[in-house]
């Protein structure tokens, strides 16, 4: 069940960048518009990381279950250090996503395995200890129990909602949290 926060989120990923999130984006973000992803594409979700690299999924315009194609992109403008996957055929099924949502909390996920790494993306929304937090990061990690690297996303860079792809990615069942069919 979508809450008005996901709707909320789905909303500014569909306009992809409102006037009023446009004016906080920094100068570097906004010369960008779709960051790392290429003129056709579109952005479904973007941030850059507190060192200054961005993080993106980019898709093509006919995103859906059984077609287009969905990429993950990690690196600078002219410089991307890691696209995921390089066959974009079938790439969704490469990518498991996970929502969670009750009164004042939401949580949401992109998780996918390259090589031996795992990588989520993630974003959540917590009001149940009084003050609103919103936090956007990214996970790296090996395996089961591995701590891995965490990039914590700069809020005031975050484009679209990785909530654009509930009903395009297959549910992630290895994630208890998950609200799977």
């Amino acid at each position: 069940m979508l809450t008005s926060k996901s709707l909320l989120a789905i909303a500014l990923g569909l306009a992809l960048v409102s006037p009023l999130l446009a004016a906080r984006l920094p100068a570097a973000a906004q010369a960008q518009g779709k960051m790392l992803c290429a003129g056709s594409e579109r952005l479904i979700f973007g941030a850059i990381t507190t060192g200054g690299k961005m993080v993106c999924l980019c898709a093509s315009p006919d995103l859906a279950s059984q077609r287009g194609y969905l990429q993950y992109r990690f690196g600078r403008p002219g410089r991307v250090e890691l696209e995921y996957p390089a066959e974009r055929a079938g790439s969704q099924q490469k990518f498991y996503y996970a929502h969670y949502a009750r009164y004042q909390l939401e949580w949401a996920s992109v998780r996918f395995k390259n090589n031996e790494y795992n990588y989520r993306l993630y974003y959540s929304y917590d009001r149940e200890s009084g003050r609103p937090r919103t936090e956007y990061g990214l996970s790296v990690y090996l395996g089961e129990g591995d701590k891995g690297t965490g990039f914590l996303l700069r809020r005031n860079t975050v484009v679209g909602a990785l909530q654009q792809l509930e009903g395009v990615l297959p549910c992630d069942r290895e994630n208890t949290l998950a609200d799977c069919p």
